[in-house]
């Protein structure tokens, strides 16, 4: 469900100083999870997506929204079960990131690399503690049910 219009390729944000287009956003969310589709480590847990334009504009929605974009699109779910069902872990974060600051490197200015790593870092790490958090509860909600 479409709440605003979409943003043009040219429309940016700026967080910290750095100017990153709407466009500059997609083209790494949609590179990156190309390389992800065809990476063995992680392709397997990526299997759980089954429409990949669909999660290309999600997320490229998320991102352009922490960037601080307008949000554009009704976007409720749930992203620390989504990862923990489809089994992340710390390793697949490891190599996530590599693949996603690859995936920066390739398309973007030095400036909008270092602070998308760092946003990505930080983002990576709050996820892996609320995953691991995530297990925990599960686990103790299987073993007293």
């Amino acid at each position: 469900m479409t709440v605003a219009k979409i943003p043009s390729d040219s429309e940016s944000v700026t967080i910290n100083g750095i100017v990153f287009s709407h466009l500059n956003i997609f083209c790494v969310v949609g590179d990156f999870y190309t390389r992800i589709q065809q990476d063995p480590d992680l392709q397997g847990p990526f299997k759980s997506v089954v429409d990949w334009p669909e999660h290309i504009k999600n997320i490229t929605h998320f991102w352009w929204i922490k960037f601080g974009g307008r949000s554009y699109l009704f976007n409720n779910y749930n992203p620390v079960a989504k990862h923990f069902f489809a089994g992340f872990n710390r390793e697949l974060l490891k190599r996530w990131l590599v693949i996603f600051h690859e995936t920066l490197r390739t398309h973007l200015t030095s400036e909008q690399v270092a602070i998308w790593t760092a946003i990505s870092n930080s983002i990576g790490e709050s996820l892996a503690i609320k995953n691991e958090q995530y297990k925990i509860k599960h686990e103790s909600q299987l073993g007293s049910g």
